[in-house]
């Protein structure tokens, strides 16, 4: 049922048109960077057979810093290290009650493939490296695998003018496949984002992030997870190519990981 209804989401978000970042590319020379600092928190996790269950609690503060570069016309590169500290009871997944340090590094590059008025085709191939204090156990903590995906994103924007109606809006839809070492399950990837501008400075944006682990036939590789997360913020667009945005999410759906709630604030800087 979940599955049917994420994806129905992630359709509604494509059809509905679209200009999300993911999709775009930078023009040349031009970077964006986005500082997202986030509180985490779970007290439950995904049964094998999906049922939500009462678990261990931990705690997650992240630090993500986020930045694409327009290295030439068509191609934008872009990084992602992402630090945490982790406080977790005794049982709860964690080698130490407390552990902190580097998370992940991803590094990408977006190249365009086809371009109209108002929407792009594009893909993106991207290595993650582990940090260096990785907590190879649960798979919403941390862990050790170092990864390879390829993707494909497609976006568009418009503009909606229905009576009283008249908002820019945008949308993007992205679909990959992850290949991991250290014998973790491979993983397929389905992002979507709605969002639109009810004034000429904010922006509400609504995203749909979704994993869906290639696992053994009968189920029983202990690397292979699914989960379904929802996410809302506003962003308010401020002078000198800043924005402030904030927001939260939650995990409403998986298998064999962990279910938890956050909220983040980010800042977007353009120059």
């Amino acid at each position: 049922m979940w599955l049917r209804v994420t994806w129905m989401l992630a359709m509604l978000a494509w059809v509905c048109s679209a200009q999300a970042q993911a999709a775009w590319l930078q023009s040349k020379g031009e970077t964006l960077f986005i500082s997202t600092l986030s509180n985490y928190s779970s007290d439950a996790r995904f049964d094998a057979l999906g049922h939500r269950a009462q678990d261990n609690a931990y705690r997650k503060q992240e630090l993500s810093l986020y930045g694409v570069y327009g290295l030439m016309d068509g191609v934008t590169l872009g990084a992602q290290p992402v630090f945490f500290r982790l406080r977790a009871r005794p049982g709860a997944g964690a080698a130490r009650e407390s552990v902190r340090g580097l998370s992940s590094m991803e590094m990408f590059a977006r190249i365009r493939i086809l371009v109209g008025d108002y929407w792009i085709l594009s893909s993106q191939a991207l290595v993650k490296l582990p940090g260096a204090r990785a907590v190879d156990r649960e798979p919403l903590l941390e862990n050790a695998s170092r990864d390879i995906e390829g993707r494909v994103l497609f976006g568009r924007s418009g503009r909606l003018a229905r009576q009283f109606l008249n908002l820019e809006y945008f949308s993007s839809f992205e679909a990959g496949y992850r290949a991991r070492d250290r014998h973790a399950a491979d993983q397929w990837r389905g992002d979507a984002t709605f969002g639109f501008r009810p004034a000429q400075d904010y922006q509400i944006i609504f995203q749909s992030f979704n994993t869906i682990s290639v696992q053994n036939p009968d189920g029983s590789d202990p690397t292979a997870y699914d989960l379904y997360k929802a996410q809302i913020s506003l962003v308010r667009d401020l002078p000198h190519g800043l924005a402030v945005q904030a927001g939260g999410f939650t995990e409403y759906a998986g298998r064999n990981t962990g279910a938890g709630n956050a909220l983040f604030v980010s800042v977007w800087t353009r120059f």
